[in-house]
């Protein structure tokens, strides 16, 4: 290697060095540093969810059948962003208890993410994906909220959920139902 390489290398080296390590010491006591406590918790829910009625295949179904009777108990928490969708991550235990029979209670989990999106007055709109561990179902739920404040800081809120499911089986085809959900926010 030529002598005056050498000697351009190590003078590049030295100043990068003395960048590097010297000058951010300098700015950092310079610098005031701002620090932020920003809470990244919106809130928490929970409620009772009550299906309807569903159709699949052309075929409705509704409440008054014992084998389609279920009812839910969501809780969840939800999390800002930096604009005004909020995320939400909602869990779901689900019984289904065939009154009047000797059937065995069932009861499973429905996973629950979603994005809410805040309108006026109250209102929300949503959209969560839906994974019902132990049914073997997935999709989607499109929700609408109406949210009632109330003295302590909290919420009683009424939700008309729209369930779109498929599965169990590949040939089941889609299912659309329709519920209600009530519960409190805090």
């Amino acid at each position: 290697m030529n002598k005056s390489l050498k000697k351009f290398t190590g003078i590049l080296l030295f100043i990068g060095l003395y960048m590097f390590n010297f000058n951010p010491i300098h700015s950092q006591d310079s610098i005031a540093m701002e620090k932020t406590n920003t809470q990244i918790v919106a809130g928490y829910h929970f409620g009772v969810v009550q299906i309807v009625g569903a159709v699949n295949n052309g075929e409705f179904t509704f409440l008054d059948k014992y084998n389609f009777y279920t009812i839910g108990f969501p809780f969840g928490v939800t999390f800002k962003t930096p604009c005004r969708m909020l995320v939400d991550l909602e869990f779901v235990p689900v019984i289904k208890p065939f009154a009047s029979t000797d059937i065995p209670y069932q009861v499973h989990l429905l996973y629950h993410p979603g994005v809410l999106f805040p309108l006026n007055k109250g209102w929300t709109f949503g959209l969560r994906l839906a994974f019902e561990s132990g049914e073997g179902q997935f999709g989607f739920t499109p929700l609408l909220n109406k949210s009632f404040k109330l003295k302590n800081n909290g919420s009683f809120f009424v939700e008309l959920v729209a369930p779109g499911r498929f599965g169990p089986a590949k040939d089941s085809g889609y299912t659309q139902l329709g519920g209600l959900h009530v519960g409190i926010g805090f």
